[in-house]
């Protein structure tokens, strides 16, 4: 289950930023960009998350995912942004198709791939 080492690398991250910048509250939300790139069950990333900060000064913190798309820069036409799609009745997800939708050459992925903490939401002490 490699979305509960996904959940620790997060969790040691934060962690680290939160002693060397600490904050006048506690972390009620962790905001969080995942790729969809990214093949991960985000329901047991936030149960990885849930067992991961019990205990700790995030205990009780909601891990907030947002999707971010595949986008693709073509060396050979210069197109860049978001991928095609491949999806079929039935299917449960839409494939992204990594060539270039303009001229069909081979591209660079430039985002869609990573799993970043980007915000928090803090409830402040009274």
């Amino acid at each position: 289950m490699h979305e509960y080492s996904l959940a620790q690398a997060l969790l040691s991250g934060l962690q680290e930023h939160l002693r060397q910048h600490p904050i006048p509250g506690r972390v009620a939300k962790v905001h969080v960009r995942k790729g969809e790139l990214l093949s991960l069950s985000e329901w047991a990333l936030k149960e990885a998350w849930r067992i991961l900060t019990e205990g700790t000064e995030l205990s009780g913190s909601e891990l907030v995912l947002e999707s971010v798309p595949v986008r693709v820069r073509c060396p050979s036409c210069g197109y860049e942004g978001e991928a095609r799609y491949l999806t079929e009745e039935g299917w449960h997800i839409a494939v992204p198709v990594l060539s270039c939708p303009r001229c069909r050459g081979p591209v660079e992925i430039t985002e869609g791939r990573d799993l970043a903490i980007v915000g928090l939401s803090i409830e402040e002490r009274l």
